[in-house]
């Protein structure tokens, strides 16, 4: 962050006279710009939002600060800061920049998560309501959250309308059709999903056999690629889930195979086809993934997960004995 010492310099100007030229006021603004944009990009929230909100204090309508803003509170996931990102992306034009309607659209989708996820914890007796009929008000905070999800489609969609490519636009409209129970439509985007992540890993790849690659550019192209496998693995994972609800077994046992071959350390993965390659008589198959999950897990030998390994591992080997 080598634009510290600078902003120190700017704030010591700014504090000593209410009288800050045009000039300094640009660079002051331009290096909480830059900043609040790097914080945001690291993964510091906090300090993105904090840069965001004192560059601000300058310029109240800088389009670029807003976003960071409003970008970096609903990332905190706190409620408070969620409800606050919403305000301010409310208050912005979603005609021009795709990334307005998505924040707001990720925004209203998770406060549609928090109402579903109170009337969830209202009606088991988890979370304690003053309403006299507890009931009624798990259900309006239920109704709440289809509300809120219905809204989040219509600004991803328009979101998606600006940026037809974004991958987080696409996976956002997985995630809440699902959430609404759309599957077919959830498994639809979920395929738009696949080619973008399909296309931009091909791309990744060619460019890191450019010759005379830098690397930074190539610790940047591995990041990337790490990110598309990321979330072709997530949205195959819920397709999966999908598909074998629907006993379409064999469609679900494509998306784990392709899951696997992208996170070939992931056990959760290998646990979930042994179960689907035995319940397809698969067992041969069913074993390897078994015994795969036993070689990455670390998970205590007496924890369920590896007990109940052990017990289909015994099961496979019956099976196969019996043919």
């Amino acid at each position: 962050m080598r634009y510290v010492p600078c902003l120190l310099l700017f704030a010591a100007l700014a504090c000593q006279s209410n009288e800050i030229s045009d000039e300094d006021r640009e660079g002051i603004l331009e290096t909480h710009i830059e900043l609040a944009g790097g914080y945001l990009s690291m993964g510091d929230h906090l300090r993105a939002a904090d840069q965001a909100q004192r560059g601000l204090l300058l310029d109240p309508d800088n389009f670029k600060l807003r976003i960071y803003l409003g970008r970096s509170l609903q990332k905190t996931r706190l409620l408070g800061d969620v409800m606050r990102a919403q305000r301010v992306f409310r208050e912005m034009p979603r005609d021009e920049d795709y990334r307005v309607a998505l924040g707001l659209a990720e925004v209203v989708e998770r406060l549609g998560v928090e109402w579903d996820n109170r009337s969830r914890a209202i009606r088991t007796g988890e979370r304690y309501t003053e309403a006299l009929d507890p009931e009624l008000r798990a259900t309006e905070l239920e109704t709440e959250a289809q509300r809120s999800w219905n809204e989040s489609i219509d600004l991803y969609t328009e979101a998606h309308a600006l940026a037809p490519g974004d991958t987080e636009i696409l996976n956002g409209l997985v995630r809440v059709h699902t959430l609404l129970g759309q599957y077919e439509l959830a498994l639809q985007w979920g395929e738009e999903v696949i080619k973008h992540t399909e296309v931009d890993r091909k791309w990744w790849n060619e460019a890191l056999k450019r010759s005379g690659i830098s690397q930074r550019d190539e610790d940047a192209c591995r990041r990337s690629l790490e990110r598309s496998n990321r979330l072709e693995v997530a949205v195959r994972l819920n397709s999966y889930t999908i598909l074998a609800a629907q006993d379409s077994s064999n469609a679900a046992l494509i998306h784990l195979d392709r899951a696997s071959e992208l996170d070939p350390g992931d056990g959760t993965i290998q646990s979930r086809r042994s179960e689907l390659l035995i319940s397809l008589g698969r067992h041969e198959e069913a074993l390897i993934a078994i015994e795969h999950f036993l070689s990455l897990t670390d998970a205590d030998f007496e924890s369920d997960d590896v007990r109940h390994a052990f017990r289909l591992k015994s099961a496979c080997e019956a099976a196969i004995a019996s043919n």
